[in-house]
């Protein structure tokens, strides 16, 4: 633990006549102000200078907060359309609430809804949805953007990032810390106002954040939209899953569109190298009655193998193997 905390002190320079806490070492003083709630660090650091400089050094406090043993979650939450309404950060730890400023949103547009938010590393990242048009009228239906927007912790601002090259909302999505780069898959302009109407896409695109470039990579075996994506295994083994979702709808009596619920899923292998090819998996839920299929939420576990739970009206199932 003293290693641990002394490693990641050194990276915060400060000056060796600068003591975070009297009378303590600056290590065990870290690891004590390291359990500070996001929440509050707006109001600690003007305490003293070696504060600030230690609640503002990203790389050591994400280092001290990644510790094993400590692990510390926080939640971004929407109450209500982000183009109208600022978001708040939830520490669930510490029962601790703070608002988060409004995200620049295009004034012409709201509604927003159907979009995917991940984060990685100090930023929190908002990617795509489905949107209204306040200029069209009569109203239409919506669209899918292809805007995406990331928040940073450290300066406490949103910025909006380069946008995806195909626009898309309800798509499979996850993000590659070690390689520093987030996949999209999927995803469309359907919008649960309007049942099954809407387009779906099969392309797929990878963003280096380090470049803040979007680069299309091979993609879905078929149309697939109002999907869950996420990463299985660790290292050479790593693979992106995108499970369930729906594709081309079809029509009752010709009038009445209606979903084609997926009940399998498909694969890329994430080769150092970069993507590696698509591959099918069968159907993930043996229940071959069910023509309608639930919100698919994937919760991670030990071992970096993810559980996997399918939620249909009052009734839950669980996934026993992904791999």
């Amino acid at each position: 633990m003293e290693t641990y905390a002394s490693s990641s002190l050194s990276q915060l320079q400060i000056n060796e006549t600068q003591t975070l806490i009297p009378g303590l070492p600056n290590d065990i003083a870290s690891l004590i102000l390291s359990l500070i709630p996001y929440s509050h660090h707006a109001r600690v650091k003007p305490t003293c200078k070696s504060w600030h400089t230690f609640l503002s050094s990203t790389k050591a406090l994400f280092s001290l907060r990644r510790h094993p043993r400590r692990s510390n979650h926080l939640l971004i939450i929407f109450p209500q359309d982000p183009s109208i309404s600022a978001p708040y950060l939830f520490d669930p730890q510490n029962l601790a609430w703070r608002p988060l400023p409004r995200m620049p949103c295009n004034p012409n547009v709201y509604g927003l809804c159907n979009f995917t938010s991940i984060s990685m590393g100090p930023n929190l990242y908002v990617l795509g949805g489905s949107l209204f048009d306040t200029r069209s009228f009569p109203m239409d239906r919506p669209s899918p953007t292809s805007s995406v927007f990331r928040f940073n912790f450290v300066d406490f601002l949103w910025e909006e990032l380069c946008p995806m090259l195909s626009p898309r909302g309800s798509f499979a999505c996850a993000a590659v810390p070690d390689s520093g780069q987030i996949i999209v898959a999927g995803g469309g302009s359907r919008h649960t106002w309007f049942g099954a109407a809407g387009s779906r896409i099969s392309s797929v695109e990878r963003y280096d954040v380090g470049k803040g470039e979007w680069v299309a990579i091979e993609g879905l075996p078929r149309y697939r939209a109002g999907c869950v994506g996420f990463l299985s295994g660790d290292g050479e083994e790593r693979e992106f899953w995108v499970m369930g979702g729906y594709g081309e709808s079809r029509t009752i009596s010709g009038i009445f569109p209606v979903d084609e619920y997926y009940k399998d899923a498909v694969v890329m292998d994430l080769k150092k190298s970069g993507c590696g090819k698509w591959r099918e998996v069968g159907d993930m839920w043996s229940d071959a009655g069910r023509g309608r299929l639930g919100k698919i939420v994937v919760v991670e576990e030990d071992e970096d193998r993810p559980a996997v739970f399918m939620l249909d009206e009052n009734e839950i199932f669980r996934l026993h193997k992904t791999r």
